[in-house]
């Protein structure tokens, strides 16, 4: 049987506050008070909660992800570049969505438009060869 993650709804529950009330100190703690602030960052920590991004891409149109396409994931150059992209995308508050297209143009194209269905934010290729689309 699947694990349920906890919701915004538990969080609020055990505080004693609405959702709304958690959700919005959960994206501008500023919004509430102190009190009410550690509550709830408490208690999500002790629920292990984890924020769901999707209403995030719907409403603000940004995912905070980079799309990184490399041809090889057993070349350790290309393991070196991912580790090079993401010292600098991570303090910048950015993901990496990592996709293998083993050197195929068809399957890198494919790998392009499911990263681009996640509303990356920017998309990072690592070859030169690429389908005219």
């Amino acid at each position: 049987m699947k694990k349920k993650r906890p919701t915004l709804q538990d969080i609020a529950d055990r505080v004693g506050a609405t959702k709304m009330t958690v959700s919005r100190c959960l994206r501008d703690p500023e919004t509430v008070s102190e009190g009410l602030r550690e509550r709830i960052f408490g208690i999500a920590e002790q629920l292990g909660y984890i924020p769901n991004r999707a209403p995030d891409l719907l409403s603000r149109a940004t995912s905070h992800s980079i799309g990184v396409l490399v041809p090889s994931l057993t070349n350790q150059v290309f393991a070196d570049v991912i580790v090079g992209i993401e010292a600098h995308t991570e303090p910048a508050g950015y993901h990496l969505m990592l996709s293998h297209y083993g050197y195929s143009q068809e399957l890198e194209e494919r790998s392009l438009a499911s990263l681009l269905s996640y509303n990356v934010d920017g998309v990072i290729l690592s070859d030169h060869d690429h389908t005219p689309r």
